[in-house]
């Protein structure tokens, strides 16, 4: 009897409009909308894309895409076309389109739908970027890189790079983590990350000002509303390359030793304090580049996001002072926290 009634219920399924059930297939995820797909034929109708721009699925991926999406594209170096919304879903989940020049890529987190943006090299300000001695730019090989061109570090002791973008041209209510994408050359030195070296430092700062929401403004004395900017940062240690070796590995993961001189004696004295946990090392993408994270940070909701607000991530090692070669940069990445590269 309970069967009968389980099996009856089920099949309820069938005599709901299509467009119902593409309207409830929409307030879910992309991927749950792709996993429905399996549950039953009603659920496929619906989630499945055609190329009829008035279908229920085009609704449901369009309610996927995000809301200036169109505003986007139209930044693309070249035109993006397809036939329908599920398509071009799936088009900025695999292959990034480049924007302004090349000097951005955009694409799409397909799990969340979530955008994920990265700075070219040359949108990125590199200090001594200009200096031939320093920097030498060069066209990356067809399909090695998803720009036309890379920095390649020749010779400095002073390392700087930074990148500014606008929190607007993220998704709201994410939580994103930015991340060098990179190589290392074979002629490489000054890169390495031992026991006694000062690591470089990764700093990701979100200032908001402006009138995104009401708790960003401040009475006066007066009772008149102020404006408030707010800035948060933060700071890890990281790696370029790997330790050579699994035991120099933990080692330095366990403690991190400075040399000093010791003021009025002129002797070397040798300071010992436990290392950062938190440092983060490189790890290689799917498209055969390494990335290291440098930060996260968080785009607060809709309605609460200031037309005004910016993140910037800066890599820098400047402290030991050391000569440094053979570090390849294709760009910054910021894309949704644990989304695969």
């Amino acid at each position: 009897m309970e069967a009968a009634a389980v099996a009856a219920g089920g099949s309820e399924i069938y005599r709901l409009p299509e467009e119902c059930v593409a309207y409830a297939i929409s307030l879910t995820t992309p991927g749950d909308a792709c996993h429905s797909s399996a549950v039953s034929p009603a659920f496929r109708a619906a989630a499945d894309s055609d190329s009829d721009s008035d279908s229920d699925s085009d609704a449901v991926w369009d309610r996927f895409l995000p809301p200036d999406h169109a505003a986007v594209l139209a930044r693309a170096d070249e035109p993006v076309q397809c036939e329908s919304k599920k398509d071009l879903f799936s088009r900025l989940c695999d292959s990034p389109v480049l924007l302004d020049g090349a000097t951005m890529s955009f694409g799409l987190e397909r799990r969340s739908g979530a955008k994920c943006l990265m700075l070219s090299a040359r949108a990125l300000s590199i200090v001594w970027g200009d200096d031939p001695t320093c920097w030498v730019w060069t066209a990356s090989l067809p399909g090695s890189s998803r720009f036309p061109e890379v920095a390649e570090l020749v010779d400095v002791c002073w390392l700087e790079i930074s990148g500014k973008l606008s929190l607007s041209l993220l998704s709201p209510g994410t939580t994103y983590a930015a991340y060098l994408v990179f190589a290392i050359a074979d002629d490489s030195y000054g890169l390495e990350c031992h026991v006694g070296m000062l690591p470089p430092k990764a700093t990701v700062t979100v200032v908001v000002s402006g009138s995104g929401s009401s708790s960003s403004k401040k009475p006066t004395t007066a009772g008149v509303a102020m404006t408030a900017t707010t800035k948060t940062s933060t700071e890890h240690a990281i790696c370029l390359q790997h330790m050579q070796g699994e035991e120099e590995a933990a080692m330095h993961r366990r403690k991190q030793q400075y040399m000093r001189l010791r003021k009025g004696y002129g002797r070397k004295m040798m300071l010992t304090r436990e290392a950062d946990p938190d440092i983060r090392c490189p790890r290689r993408r799917g498209d055969g580049w390494a990335e290291v994270e440098l930060g996260e940070f968080a785009v607060a909701g809709d309605g609460e996001v200031a037309d005004d607000g910016v993140v910037e991530v800066r890599l820098e090692e400047v402290d030991s002072r050391r000569w440094k070669r053979g570090l390849i940069v294709q760009g910054i990445e910021i894309r949704p926290k644990h989304a695969a590269s």
